[in-house]
């Protein structure tokens, strides 16, 4: 599990000299930092104390997306988040990462999808250009909130799956206790209703989607949905499968076996995110967008 440590510890060698962020709304208020990334040259740096260089302001920041509380496999989503932040950070760009999400009732899907949106808001206030990313339903989430930020620079959605196909019912599954059990899949029929697989092209910005290949929780099929969406807008998205790893990204072998344990799979989400990010977010890409 080494591997898996290093993301951890790199992750968190970067929250330690981070800019701390409240944000307060109607649906309750969260705690949050934003992370710089280390270069060893360039124009962003960030010293052991916390203090950033004078042009770290004109790094865009991406707000990784909050999960909802409760859900089962909670440690292994906890540890993609962890390969994305990092994905994320070695790709160029300030990562927004909330600490603490405080709803002020019984959360709905309407506040999680609002505490998602004033979080953006409120890193953009101070960063100019913004992105967003999430990773299991955290990303169904980010194309809801996506639609409502017309000028978010990036998406990044990892292991995300649509809530259109996951809520499907069939004569084979719909007496499954599973429906009413599964705290995930109550949260998917309600994502579902929101439409996310429309919301997700709703304004053109670059989008990227990487997925495990080998998983019968979340198929091939889930993947090609949030892509075939965005194409018949009439622009294209990207995205990658990365082979033996399932929703997780944890390494499945020959067998089915997952390696629950092992860190080969999220290592390659994260260098998939930052060869992604380091492409996209350039500044010829900034210029482009700009015009």
């Amino acid at each position: 599990m080494a591997r898996q440590q290093n993301l951890t510890d790199e992750w968190l060698e970067a929250e330690r000299g981070a800019r701390a962020f409240t944000v307060v709304g109607g649906w309750g208020s969260a705690d949050g930092v934003v992370a710089s990334p280390l270069r060893d040259a360039g124009r962003v740096t960030r010293s052991r104390g916390g203090t950033h260089g004078t042009h770290a302001a004109a790094v865009p920041v991406v707000l990784l997306a909050p999960q909802w509380p409760g859900l089962e496999d909670s440690v292994a989503v906890a540890l993609a988040d962890d390969a994305v932040a990092v994905g994320l950070l070695r790709g160029g760009v300030r990562v927004a990462r909330l600490r603490a999400l405080n709803f002020s009732g019984p959360p709905d899907v309407g506040m999680w999808v609002d505490a998602i949106v004033d979080s953006l808001q409120s890193v953009a206030s101070s960063s100019g250009a913004v992105g967003l990313a999430g990773t299991w339903v955290a990303g169904t989430a980010c194309a809801l909130a996506a639609a409502r930020h017309e000028e978010l620079l990036l998406l990044v959605c990892a292991g995300a799956p649509s809530a259109e196909i996951m809520s499907r019912r069939t004569p084979e599954n719909e007496d499954d206790s599973i429906w009413t059990s599964s705290a995930t899949l109550q949260l998917i029929e309600q994502l579902a209703e929101l439409a996310p697989l429309e919301a997700v092209g709703v304004f053109p910005r670059p989008s990227f989607f990487v997925q495990g290949a080998v998983d019968e929780l979340l198929s091939a099929a889930h993947f090609e949905a949030w892509r075939a969406a965005i194409t018949a807008t009439g622009r294209s998205a990207d995205g990658v499968e990365i082979g033996f790893t399932d929703a997780f990204f944890r390494c499945v072998d020959a067998g089915g076996a997952i390696d629950v344990h092992g860190e080969e799979g999220r290592s390659l989400l994260a260098d998939a995110v930052a060869g992604w990010v380091a492409r996209t977010v350039t500044p010829s890409a900034e210029a482009r967008r700009v015009r």
